[in-house]
């Protein structure tokens, strides 16, 4: 793995647990980017916020976004895991 490589996983890491989750909340709360923005005591520009706002919606609303993973015992106490729909009640 090159400098380039790393640089942009750490700066994706350090982004992921600085900011990635209290964006999405925020969002789901209804906020706006500016507003978002406004809240936020890292360092982000707008663009970068709105960027995150795009690929929060394009998960929410890919197909695998209806299913989620249970965990399972066999017989003997192995784990595994199912993948089932989520139900929208």
């Amino acid at each position: 793995m090159g400098n380039k490589e790393f640089n942009k996983a750490l700066s994706n890491m350090s982004f992921d647990m600085a900011a990635r989750g209290a964006i999405r909340h925020l969002y789901d709360l209804g906020m706006s980017a500016e507003e978002i923005h406004k809240n936020l005591t890292y360092p982000l520009n707008i663009s970068r916020i709105e960027q995150e706002i795009m690929e929060y919606e394009k998960e929410k609303s890919s197909p695998d976004a209806e299913y989620e993973f249970i965990k399972t015992f066999d017989a003997y106490g192995r784990p595994s895991f199912k993948r089932v729909r989520r139900d929208h009640s």
